[in-house]
């Protein structure tokens, strides 16, 4: 995974778990503690998670804001991120420095140290049932991170993509054995497994306990596949021009200075047309949403439910001639 800082809106890992532990250990002690849902994007900037395209989460959350100050991603990098998130720590603290197994990316050293108490942990001890499903973190699965038998503790159901982000053609950890997928729609498209997957949780849960339901699917992280129906979505998009695009960055950090100014009209068409795939993905969780809300309503649990949306980190798509973060590495 690579991307940019997460700007105004999304909150950061610290922020986020912060509050989504607030919210568990002030209930634990009612008569049932209150439900959480963590939805994590791969690469979504705030502009993408606020366009008018993802029409259920920007109404559902415009009906029910719990909107942050600015907020930065302190290493905006996938793994780094995620450790974060799971770990409340930053980077420096948890150890995990870039996506590699040498950086400590799902390496024996995170599992032993950071992972041993990340938050599904505390959870599990307050008696949550908890079930995760998508990218985990960019080397779980590997030979040398412990393979698919490895489940990190604290989760009660475990479907985890080995390696980063795909949308066909993977292989999950199911509960420790390995489960290999194609590139059939209606069996394999991993935004839609997911999903599905998470409404038989809610269907087999104990209504006695709460429930911890963390969902990240790919979108909209490269190879930005998108599901049949929306394939030829948003046709006419380009990447917005306004504010910082292509704008020189002579007078910026010496990072912002290598790329060429302006931007070549293949890196246009490029910035283009990823933004509007990006878009096309974004489509099916729009949808991942929506009928996970309408579970939630239909097993009468919507009302005692905090649902997160947040992604990793952002994306570039333009600013200051940065054509995206993976040119600008």
């Amino acid at each position: 995974m690579r991307g940019a800082p997460a700007r105004g809106g999304l909150p950061s890992a610290l922020a986020l778990l912060a509050v989504l532990l607030t919210c568990c250990v002030r209930c634990a002690g009612s008569a049932r503690a209150s439900n959480v849902v963590l939805v994590l994007v791969d690469d979504q900037d705030v502009q993408s998670c606020m366009a008018d395209h993802m029409t259920f989460v920007t109404f559902v959350f415009h009906l029910c804001p719990l909107s942050f100050p600015p907020q930065f991603t302190v290493t905006p990098l996938c793994c780094p991120s995620r450790s974060s998130i799971l770990s409340g720590r930053y980077p420096h603290n948890h150890g995990v420095r870039n996506n590699s197994l040498s950086g400590n990316c799902s390496s024996l050293l995170w599992q032993k140290g950071p992972e041993s108490g990340a938050f599904p942990v505390y959870l599990n001890k307050l008696g949550y049932q908890t079930f995760f499903a998508g990218k985990y973190l960019n080397q779980y699965g590997g030979k040398d991170a412990g393979g698919v038998a490895h489940i990190p503790p604290g989760w009660d159901q475990w479907n985890a993509l080995v390696g980063n982000s795909q949308y066909y053609n993977y292989t999950l950890s199911v509960n420790g054995k390995e489960e290999k997928h194609g590139d059939n729609y209606e069996k394999d498209y991993l935004t839609d497994l997911i999903l599905n997957r998470s409404l038989h949780f809610l269907d087999d849960r104990s209504p006695q306990h709460p429930f911890f339901i963390m969902l990240s699917p790919p979108a909209p992280h490269s190879p930005w596949t998108a599901a049949p129906q929306y394939g030829k979505e948003f046709s006419n998009v380009k990447a917005p021009r306004g504010g910082s695009f292509d704008k020189p960055g002579k007078d910026k950090h010496w990072l912002l200075r290598q790329p060429p100014n302006p931007m070549s009209n293949s890196s246009l068409v490029y910035l283009d047309d990823a933004y509007r795939r990006r878009w096309q993905t974004l489509l099916s969780v729009d949808d991942m949403v929506e009928k996970l809300v309408k579970k939630l309503e239909s097993v009468k649990e919507l009302n005692d439910t905090y649902i997160f949306y947040t992604s990793d980190n952002g994306y570039h798509t333009g600013p200051t001639h940065v054509r995206s973060f993976s040119s600008s590495v």
